[in-house]
């Protein structure tokens, strides 16, 4: 029996949280396509890059996924990101200077996500973002202001 829709996107959102990497690009096919959440979309490698790097300097990012419906291939939510900064980090795909160890909480402003599947892997994710959220809003929130490159 295959997995649902569901089932992936859980299965995947768990590898993000607990930082597997190779769990997580198993779910990700090879055109997948982040968007909306930084200031271009990302494809698979920059966004393992850009999770990895937010997870080297936030080790307890959770994503808090929750109200996921699922209508044939595609799945939606609400994700609310939050955690603690415990170390510096860098995100090569977004040529941003290196974010400094700040000692500081977040918790984002809950956004709406959509997840298109096929073959048990995710082609797309993307978050609608709100006023004070996506990548912009987790790094003010973390006292680094730097304008990000587009």
């Amino acid at each position: 029996m295959s997995a649902t829709a569901i089932d992936t996107v859980r299965a995947f959102i768990t590898a993000l949280e607990t930082n597997d990497q190779d769990t997580a690009e198993s779910y990700l096919s090879d055109n997948f396509i982040f968007s909306g959440w930084t200031p271009r979309p990302l494809n698979k490698s920059d966004f393992l890059t850009v999770m990895g790097g937010l997870k080297a300097g936030i080790p307890g990012l959770i994503f808090n996924l929750h109200n996921i419906e699922e209508q044939g291939n595609t799945v939606t939510g609400t994700m609310q990101i939050a955690g603690y900064q415990s170390d510096s980090f860098i995100l090569p795909p977004l040529s941003l200077p290196p974010i400094p160890q700040m000692a500081r909480s977040i918790s984002m402003p809950t956004e709406d996500v959509t997840f298109i599947t096929a073959n048990n892997q995710l082609t797309r994710f993307n978050v609608q973002q709100t006023v004070s959220g996506g990548l912009r809003g987790l790094l003010h929130q973390l006292g680094f202001d730097a304008p990000i490159i587009q």
